[in-house]
């Protein structure tokens, strides 16, 4: 293959030769000059006639970063200002595009080749490798340690117990730490169980997550052990792309540099979310594919449309990886989505509960119904309708924001009262609409969508059976919210009859050894069981302190006194450290109060998955402060993370309008709320965040419990049987400088 590669200059274009992969001769190219070999331009509006702009490919591998000179960093290249050696770094890459190329769907593939010049094949897929899969968990794990893979006698025990759930038709709460390798170690079994027959569903908790198994995780074991089988992945139906609006973009002079690596992106079947390129086009919810305006089998790009493959591949597949999310909305649509299957497999478990309820409530918001209405065109004859049900909405929104509070509170029977009558017209409205749309083909989808924006409006007044919380949110939006408070009879009526074996897993399924409380919620008897294993990592080098000297977290001066602790701390050993709050409010004050300590904060420097990024990118001493989001996940392992500081025990907000209602549900029931519901939540909340330092073997670090009350309240010792190892009481600021001098000597 021999191809140039060019970059602007100011006599015309600085040009190097490839040939065979490798650099060979450079030349002066003009504008207009042909050539005789293929031609690959760093610009895609400075460019040789007929030259291939090397960003549409750039940016349809590597959609996350925008421009050349990031990717360069992201991808640990140097950023050259000659325009020769920048050609060399450019052909370069370009040939490891085509490598990541190897590997994308056959409609993605081919859509490429089209666009690429004469003479640049695409590299062939990579072959497939006939090995023979293992017959036993054995055989399957002796191969695994002959090809280099560390032998962990805690994988091979969990691999053995998830095998016995899938082989018994058990239902089982595997618990393991980090290290433990849980993923292997319930892919494996579940792989070698599905070649018997059965269909199997792998739910993680994010798409992330989704991601390393069907693109790492799952490939590998393909490749390496044989362990095939007729496999889909499948996400929430935003998550795809829509190719009629993608071709509805081309009379909207949309550059071709960003057209067309997103038409590539949706045949590959990337997501939206993953695009940094059109962030500030604001085309990024016009491309989405949304179930309101799809045109169905009327569609031009119905044939390819990724959603549509997404989901038949799923119903066919043997195995099907998807989030809790969309778990849960399969269930919540009586299993429409994926289908009936016998295996399923949770990871982090814990979590699962929370994803269900979101799932199977109901969230109203005033921006849904007018971005439907604005799909209705106005030459159909149902203006005044439409117009209709803007004036409702718009009068029902009103009446909302009129009568909730800031912040986020239970809604009062009379407001609920007044609410429903205003929302009677608003249904009634919608339906008459919806009935409209319904009788043309072209419109029928949109039809239904408004039809159950109506049905979610008339259920959240009236839902039925079952104990249910209306809460309203008026926080950076509003919404109204309705809440299942039990979901144990509906899981145990929806799901669990369906299951012949689950395998239920996480490294925090018990509060501490009892897995009762993390059962009744997942809707299990009491006499489910439990298995669990402790992280292989030592923590001999790892030191815990409670910091009994600090103010109380409720008390005014907290914020100021946990501050200094930390910036005296990242004086006395420069290295990184994440904060954990549970409060935005004590988050904003302690950032404030760190202006001289170098360091980001949630909110204010961006959000997760950007502040990962960089704060990797920052050299030592650092503080990353996060919420929510960063107590579970977060991979930073070495010298990424060795101190880290938990600001307050993280009992829920007592202010949460769905914890109020469960606690409330307790009392009533005679039970102690707190010890029943905040405790045990608090204590889960709790081993997850301190999961975070400690992610491989050599990791050393000290933990910081910035809370006093584990020195003094009667509760203290429910938290402190779950430490890994025994923490130190300091009774002052100097018996931190011990504590760290010990670790980081």
């Amino acid at each position: 293959m021999e191809f140039l590669v060019c970059t602007p200059s100011e006599k015309g274009f600085c040009a190097v030769r490839f040939r065979q992969a490798s650099p060979v001769e450079r030349l002066v190219l003009g504008k207009e000059e042909a050539s005789a070999v293929p031609v690959l331009a760093e610009s895609a509006t400075h460019k040789p006639r007929g030259a291939f702009a090397l960003p549409v490919l750039f940016r349809a591998v590597w959609p996350e970063e925008p421009e050349l000179m990031g990717l360069f960093r992201r991808l640990g290249l140097p950023q050259p200002e000659d325009p020769w050696a920048r050609a060399e770094l450019l052909g370069q890459l370009f040939l490891r595009a085509l490598e990541e190329v190897r590997a994308w769907p056959d409609p993605a593939r081919r859509a490429l080749a089209a666009l690429l010049p004469a003479g640049l094949p695409l590299p062939p897929r990579p072959p497939r490798l006939l090995v023979r899969p293992p017959r036993s968990l054995e055989e399957a794990f002796a191969r695994l340690e002959d090809l280099g893979l560390e032998e962990r006698a805690e994988q091979r025990a969990y691999a053995q117990a998830a095998w016995e759930a899938l082989a018994q038709g058990k239902v089982v709460l595997l618990e393991a730490g980090p290290g433990t390798g849980k993923t292997f170690g319930y892919l494996i079994p579940l792989l070698l169980r599905l070649r018997e027959g059965g269909r199997a569903v792998v739910a993680t908790r994010t798409r992330t997550l989704q991601d390393q198994l069907w693109k790492r995780d799952l490939p590998w074991l393909e490749e390496k052990l044989g362990l095939r089988v007729r496999r889909a992945l499948l996400k929430g139906r935003e998550n795809y792309f829509c190719l009629w609006r993608l071709r509805r973009l081309r009379t909207q002079l949309v550059p071709e540099e960003i057209l067309l690596p997103l038409e590539l992106l949706a045949l590959r079947r990337a997501e939206p979310d993953e695009i940094g390129f059109i962030e500030e086009t604001g085309l990024l919810a016009e491309i989405r594919d949304r179930p309101g305006r799809c045109l169905g089998p009327r569609c031009p790009e119905f044939p390819r449309c990724p959603s549509r493959l997404a989901r038949e591949e799923a119903k066919a597949a043997q195995l099907v990886v998807v989030n809790h999310a969309l778990l849960g909305a399969d269930l919540a649509l009586d299993h429409a989505l994926l289908g009936a299957y016998e295996f399923l497999v949770v990871d982090e478990a814990h979590a699962l509960p929370a994803a269900l309820r979101e799932a199977l409530g109901v969230s109203l918001t005033p921006a849904e119904v007018p971005s439907l209405l604005g799909e209705v065109r106005a030459d159909e004859g149902l203006r005044p309708l439409v117009e209709e049900a803007r004036r409702k909405h718009d009068e029902f929104w009103a009446a909302v924001q009129g009568i909730i509070p800031p912040g986020r509170a239970r809604l009062a029977p009379e407001a609920r009262d007044h609410l429903e009558a205003q929302a009677g017209p608003l249904a009634e409205v919608l339906q008459r609409l919806a009935r409209e749309l319904q009788k043309d083909e072209e419109l029928g989808e949109l039809g239904l969508a408004l039809a159950e924006r109506a049905q979610s409006l008339a259920f959240f007044f009236r839902p039925g059976e079952g104990d249910w919380v209306a809460w309203s949110a008026r926080e950076e939006g509003i919404a109204l919210n309705l809440t299942p408070l039990d979901l144990s009879a509906r899981l145990a009526q929806a799901l669990w009859p369906g299951i012949r074996a689950a395998v239920l897993t996480s490294a925090t399924l018990s509060v501490p050894g009892n897995p009762r409380f993390v059962a009744a919620r997942l809707g299990l008897t009491e006499d489910v069981e439990l298995r669990s294993w402790p992280s292989p990592f030592t923590y001999e080098r790892v030191a815990i302190a409670v910091l009994a000297y600090l103010p109380e977290p409720d008390d005014p001066g907290y914020p100021a006194a946990l501050a200094q602790a930390l910036r005296a701390a990242l004086t006395k050993v420069p290295v990184k450290a994440l904060v954990l709050f549970t409060a935005r409010k004590t988050l904003a004050e302690v950032h404030q109060l760190l202006a001289d300590v170098p360091h980001l904060a949630q909110g204010w420097d961006g959000e997760r998955d950007q502040l990962l990024r960089r704060f990797r990118a920052m050299p030592p001493p650092a503080a990353l402060l996060g919420l929510e989001s960063f107590w579970e996940g977060v991979d930073l392992p070495g010298a990424e993370l060795e101190l880290l500081v938990i600001a307050r025990l993280p009992f829920p907000s007592p202010g949460d309008p769905v914890l109020e209602a469960e606690a409330q549900r307790l009392r009533e029931q005679g039970h102690d709320a707190f010890r029943a519901l905040s405790l045990p939540l608090a204590v889960l909340k709790l081993r997850q965040g301190l999961g975070r330092l400690v992610r491989t073997p050599t990791d050393r670090g000290v933990i910081l419990l910035a809370d006093p009350r584990l020195a003094s309240r009667r509760y203290r010792g429910h938290f402190l049987r779950v430490l890994p190892t025994a923490p130190r009481i300091l009774g002052a600021p100097e018996e931190l400088d011990v504590v760290l001098a010990q670790v980081f000597r």
